[in-house]
């Protein structure tokens, strides 16, 4: 499992790098393909885009960790077949992301993360993009380990190149 889960990080960081996107995007869109969410890539993106740079500006919590719930919700929320009960989802899942990101970065506020990197005692957007895709592959495989099967490898494995967008 940690292989596939440095991988979908490895991934989700590679889209966030080669697409010129926001964390929050990168997350939703990288593990929204990697495991076959069903969501049309555009949403995927357009659902992110609101949580950039810590709720758009807002100094709110990392764009990186709401993306991350997001698609939590998506995978693993109560309000669908299979999902998780409420309580479960909340206090095992969604607590468990939040706990994990702060625990390994330090912090969950993107104003905090980004003065952290500014101190250089921090990590950058793309590391903390990466670990958030990690830490939320590692919960979806524990309490779904099922979804293991639907990762698209093809999409997993590639990797791009940013273009001469900006």
């Amino acid at each position: 499992m940690q292989e596939i889960v440095e991988q979908c990080g490895l991934r989700v960081e590679n889209i966030y790098r080669a697409r010129g996107y926001c964390c929050s995007e990168a997350i939703i869109v990288g593990l929204n393909g990697i495991f076959r969410a069903g969501l049309e890539e555009t949403t995927a993106l357009r659902l992110g885009s609101g949580f950039c740079h810590g709720m758009g500006g807002a100094e709110g919590d990392c764009g990186a960790l709401a993306g991350a719930e997001l698609m939590l919700g998506l995978l693993l929320g109560p309000h669908q077949e299979g999902g998780l009960a409420k309580k479960t989802f909340r206090k095992e899942v969604a607590a468990a992301m939040h706990d994990r990101f702060r625990t390994r970065f330090a912090a969950s506020g993107c104003q905090v993360l980004l003065k952290r990197r500014k101190e250089k005692i921090g990590a950058g957007c793309a590391e903390l993009t990466q670990g958030a895709a990690e830490i939320a592959t590692q919960l979806i495989l524990v309490w779904r380990p099922q979804l293991a099967d639907r990762i698209d490898h093809g999409f997993l494995a590639a990797r791009e190149v940013r273009s001469g967008k900006a």
